[in-house]
Order: structure tokens, then C-alpha cells, then sequence
């Protein structure tokens, strides 16, 4: 008799499956343009490959206009030759099968084997978790690394040491070098780590020193860089201040676009270097905020209404087809956000009702609808809480998988 196939091997064909059905998106998709920050992400890359430095398309100048790890990693894949659209979106597909592998061995941390292979097969099928490496976009390289900073707080969780704060600092650091929002996850994932537990003040101390010294030591290389490129200091992007005038304007706040972005908003480019026009960008957006103060609240549940995808959902999907994401498979990838919701929700509660940790798993999910809140509402905004939810959604169907069985 054939022995039985163990977790890592039933992990191991979910992975491929999930590899398959990457690439064969990739491939059915292949003629869709490549433009907006794709497109960006795709030249820039190019431009650091053959040795020309982070700096803007079409112009010799430098630019930090994205965070640059994504930009480092496509410039790896055109040194290894893959230089075209194609070759480099099938190239994400293994990147986005990593995110796959984790998400099985977060959902198996929080709730054992079987809601971690339930969890991996959802993750493998989930359009919008596969969209993203089809699209060229930066949340193939942010889905791993997101989920890395929740299997890293759950071993700190399971064993408070400096070595593992050190690490959860570290990766956070380098999600934040991918997505500049993943910065929330200091104070909203690390700090309150830190804070709970048994650790005497001084070992808290320590630990959270420990912890923000190793997010500073990694994000200060792609810093010091800017402070010395710029004439204002620039963290990680320009565009997280640039962002405040295409979502704080007359469109985006009385039009049907309500709680988005508009780039006509930008109107006309300010003096200076990339830095001192994102400063008075945000300038801008923040004026207009202040000068339509009764219109806010109402901006800001149009905001979380799109991220979520419960307000004005078909022009959602328009907008994220500007975003490199095919209309068809994005609204299939909506309604199966809407199908695992509701098991989401009982999942957090079954964790709860167990005496779980769940402030972890719902970290994610508070970090994208602040960002939201804070700029505007997409879609795309919610990847870092898609792997959270799909463990959730797991835990409550594992959960039922054993009551149907036991009543068998």
C-alpha cells in the first residue's frame, strides 16, 4: 500500500495547480496592455537593469516615485533575460505561487492541516489574488512578503525573543519597500505586539528598539538615497504624497467618481524637483480637503464602499481594467470576494469563540481601510487583507467540513 501523501505534499500539488492556473491566465491574457504603473514598473525596471538608476520614464531624471523593490526585482528578471511583458509576468506567476504555499502555512498555524490545504486551494483559484501577477503589478512581490510579516508575528506571538522581533521589523521594512502603506504595519502589528504579553517594561523596551531598529536598518539604504537625491526628505515614494491632489478635488468628491482618484486633478505641474512637487501636491489635495470639510464624511464611506466592493461595484471594474486587471476576471474574482465574506466572518468568530489570537489576521484589514480612508477607494487597495480572508473564509469551512463529517 502506497503510503499517505503528508501535508507538504498535498501543499506541494496545491502549488502547482495554483503555478498552472497562473500561467495559464497569463498566457489567456496576454494581449492585454500593459500600461498605467505597469508599464512604469516595467520600464523602470529596464532602466536599473542596464545601469541607469531609479529614474523617471521618458526623462533623465531621478525619480522615487514608486517604492523600489518591486522595480529591483523586475530589473533581476531582465538581467536573467526576461526583458519582455510576457516573460516577466509568467516569471510572477512563481512569485505569486509563494504567496499560495505561505497563506497554506498561515491558515495551518491558525487552525491546523486541513484549513491550511482549504486556505492554499482558495488562495490558488482566487482571481484576485492571481490578477496581480498577470498584471505586472507590484502586489505580486507585496502578497508574499504580507503574509511573511503575519507567520513572523505569530512566531514572535508563540515565542517573544529579540531575534524574532528583529525579524518581524525586518519584513515589515521590506513590504513597506514594495507598498509604501505597509508602513501601518509598525505601529498597528509591531507595537502592539510588543505590548501585550508577559515581557517586564524593560524587555518591552527592548524588543520595540529591537523591532523599529531593524525596519530603520533596512529601509535606510533606499532613504539615505533619497535625502541625498532630493532636496526634501522622501521615506519611501512620492507619490504617497502626490496621491492627496487626485483624490481631493471637485471629481473626486461631488462627481460620479466619488471617493477615487482623477489625474486631470494634478492640473498643472509645480517648480521643482520630483520631491518638492509631491509636497506641494499633497498641499493641494490638503486645501481642498479643508476647504470641503462638510463633504468629507460622505467621501470617506464612498472610499471603504469601493474597497470593499459594495458601492458602485461595475464602475469598479472599469477602473481596475486601467489597472492591467480584465474586466471578466475581475468581476469573477468580486463575486467570489462576496462568497467568502460571509465564511470570513464566521471564521474570525469560530477563532474568537476558540480563545485564538485574531488581531493579527484582522491587522490587514484595518491597514487597508485606513489607507482607503486616508487616500481613496480600489480594489487593488484590499491585496494585503485578501490573504487574511481567505484564511478566515478556511477556518469556517474546515470548521464545517468536521461537523458534516462527525454527523456522518
Amino acid at each position: 500500500m502506497a503510503p499517505a501523501v503528508g501535508f507538504r505534499g498535498r501543499l506541494a500539488i496545491v502549488a502547482l495547480a495554483a503555478l498552472a492556473i497562473r500561467t495559464a491566465a497569463t498566457i489567456y491574457h496576454r494581449d492585454y496592455p500593459v500600461i498605467g504603473d505597469a508599464l512604469t514598473f516595467h520600464l523602470e525596471g529596464g532602466h536599473l537593469a542596464h545601469g541607469e538608476g531609479f529614474r523617471r520614464v521618458f526623462e533623465d531624471v531621478p525619480t522615487a516615485e514608486h517604492p523600489p523593490l518591486f522595480i529591483c526585482l523586475i530589473a533581476l528578471f531582465t538581467l536573467l533575460g526576461a526583458d519582455g511583458f510576457l516573460a516577466q509576468k509568467l516569471l510572477l506567476g512563481l512569485v505569486g505561487t509563494v504567496t499560495v504555499v505561505l497563506v497554506g502555512l498561515l491558515a495551518r498555524r491558525v487552525a491546523g492541516e486541513r484549513a491550511g490545504l482549504v486556505a492554499a486551494a482558495l488562495a490558488a483559484v482566487y482571481p484576485l489574488l492571481w490578477l496581480a501577477d498577470g498584471s505586472l503589478m507590484s502586489e505580486s512581490l507585496y502578497g508574499p512578503l504580507i503574509v511573511a510579516v503575519l507567520l513572523a508575528a505569530y512566531a514572535y506571538l508563540d515565542a517573544r525573543t529579540v531575534r524574532r522581533a528583529a525579524v518581524l521589523g525586518a519584513l515589515i521594512a521590506l513590504a513597506a519597500l514594495t507598498r509604501g502603506e505597509a508602513v501601518l504595519l509598525v505601529p498597528l502589528l509591531g507595537l502592539a505586539l510588543v505590548a501585550r504579553g508577559t515581557l517586564t517594561g524593560r524587555e518591552r523596551l527592548m524588543h520595540l528598539a529591537v523591532l523599529v531598529g531593524a525596519f530603520a536598518l533596512v529601509l535606510a539604504p533606499w532613504s539615505i538615497r533619497n535625502a541625498t537625491t532630493f532636496s526634501s526628505p522622501v521615506l519611501i515614494s512620492t507619490n504617497g504624497e502626490g496621491v492627496w491632489v487626485g483624490a481631493n478635488c471637485h471629481q473626486t468628491y461631488y462627481g460620479p467618481i466619488i471617493g477615487l482618484w482623477d489625474f486631470p486633478c494634478y492640473g498643472k505641474t509645480p517648480p521643482g524637483d520630483e520631491a518638492q512637487q509631491s509636497r506641494e501636491y499633497r498641499r493641494r489635495g490638503m486645501q481642498y480637503l479643508r476647504d470641503h470639510a462638510g463633504r468629507v464624511p460622505l467621501v470617506l464611506a464612498a472610499r471603504v464602499g469601493r474597497l470593499y466592493d459594495v458601492f458602485r461595484p461595475a464602475q469598479m471594474r472599469v477602473y481596475e481594467a486601467s489597472e492591467g486587471r480584465p474586466a471578466r476576471s475581475e468581476r469573477l474574482g468580486v463575486w467570489m470576494f462576496w462568497l467568502m465574506a460571509p465564511f470570513a466572518v464566521a471564521g474570525a468568530w469560530l477563532l474568537r469563540r476558540r480563545g485564538q489570537p485574531l488581531a493579527i489576521l484582522l491587522v490587514p484589514l484595518a491597514m487597508v481601510t485606513l489607507t482607503a480612508l486616508l487616500t481613496y477607494g480600489s480594489t487593488r487597495f484590499r491585496f494585503a487583507a485578501e490573504p487574511s480572508i481567505v484564511v478566515l473564509a478556511a477556518v469556517a469551512v474546515d470548521a464545517l467540513m468536521r461537523r458534516r463529517r462527525s454527523a456522518a
